[in-house]
């Protein structure tokens, strides 16, 4: 099932989180979670070790003293005090007087306490109510805090990382085996969750398509195999941390555009390995896989909402990221750190259009001494199928 997440992970964690408290002169953290894939997730497994499948919550995390937990559920509050690393729970479906009484009996009321998650996860009814009882307090943002403390994964989270990935190629190598024209979406997806659930992956997300315009979540229709065929998982596996990966399989023999765009893709991809370093931002990676494009003859077309990079955790997609429409796309674009882990999934359009991109997906991990992928010796080449 792979490496187990120790307790000295979460003594970790906190220290690194409090040093930055004390830089920014805060008393506490208070920590919107949210039992939702792309975002709050992770927050909750991150000082909790506790994978929240539902619910609301707030953790509170004192600079001094044992954190507190509240969340939208008696059976789940039970769940985290008995499993997790917070043993100060409380369930109830309204979360706000349960913290006031833990951020009370700490005698924070008059505390610098750093908010994370508003407006996303924290609605505005709640902070209205928190900022309302805690009048002598001092809430503000620490959004990044929390986030850029997470951002640099430790030395046991990269080697989950590894075992995760191991499993996602053995998914998706599965998916490979039982693709049988006739075969619907759902049963061949099926097989391959069947081995990331065996595996002990939390949670799947799969997309399919066997034509270019029709690529989304597998349906209970059979796939034709006669032209090209995008399989693409996202596993959250037990460890809490997520990766994507995808197989294209070419049934005919490529066209030469898609040939020709595939190997620019499969260059791009080296070269952004070899630009990742520390002190790097997201929009440099961008700008070296846009000149590779560029410079094998490539004319680009209109930028994209869709991220080029971002941050891979606990939560699908983390600090940092970037995407080529702007401004909004660069708001994420922090310097890269030793640990930060980050997707890799850029996509351009390109002038004349081709109706198959490349496909290219995985994980890069930056080090001291620059980067590597997740993924091995994995390779993002279409598989040709000759039937």
């Amino acid at each position: 099932m792979g490496t187990k997440t120790p307790s000295s992970e979460r003594e970790n964690r906190y220290a690194r989180i409090r040093e930055r408290m004390r830089a920014a002169g805060l008393d506490a953290l208070l920590v919107g979670c949210k039992g939702h894939w792309w975002t709050g997730r992770g927050y909750a497994r991150y000082l909790s070790d506790f994978h929240l499948w539902g619910h609301d919550g707030l953790i509170l995390l004192p600079a001094e003293g044992e954190p507190a937990l509240a969340v939208t559920s008696y059976a789940v509050a039970d769940l985290v005090a008995r499993r997790g690393w917070i043993t100060d729970t409380g369930g109830d479906v309204f979360v706000a007087p349960r913290i006031l009484r833990a951020i009370r009996e700490r005698g924070l009321e008059r505390a610098r306490i750093g908010t994370v998650g508003t407006p996303w996860i924290v609605s505005a009814d709640l902070h209205r109510e928190l900022v309302g009882e805690l009048p002598h307090a001092q809430l503000e943002p620490a959004d990044e805090l929390l986030d850029r403390t997470r951002m640099v994964k430790s030395a046991v989270e990269i080697e989950q990382n590894r075992e995760l990935w191991e499993l996602a190629k053995a998914s998706m190598e599965r998916f490979a085996t039982v693709l049988t024209a006739g075969a619907t979406g759902l049963e061949l997806a099926a097989e391959a969750s069947k081995v990331a659930l065996v595996g002990g992956a939390r949670d799947i997300l799969v997309l399919l398509g066997d034509r270019s315009d029709r690529y989304g979540p597998p349906d209970d229709e059979p796939l034709r195999c006669d032209d090209v065929l995008r399989y693409h998982m996202e596993i959250c596996g037990q460890s809490g941390h997520w990766c994507e990966l995808t197989l294209t399989f070419a049934f005919r023999p490529l066209l030469d555009d898609e040939a020709r765009l595939l190997e620019t893709e499969l260059s791009a991809f080296d070269a952004v390995r070899a630009a990742a370093r520390p002190g790097v931002r997201l929009a440099e990676l961008a700008a070296r896989f846009e000149q590779t494009v560029v410079d094998d003859g490539w004319k680009l077309g209109p930028p994209t909402q869709h991220f080029d990079f971002h941050g891979q955790g606990m939560d699908v997609i983390e600090l940092p990221w970037y995407a080529a429409e702007q401004p909004w796309g660069g708001s994420g674009d922090v310097e890269l750190e030793p640990g930060t882990i980050v997707s890799y999934h850029p996509r351009r359009n390109v002038v004349p259009a081709i109706g198959w991109s490349g496909g290219v997906s995985d994980n890069l991990v930056v080090t001291n001494n620059g980067a590597e992928w997740l993924s091995g010796d994995w390779s993002h080449r279409w598989r040709e199928v000759t039937q």
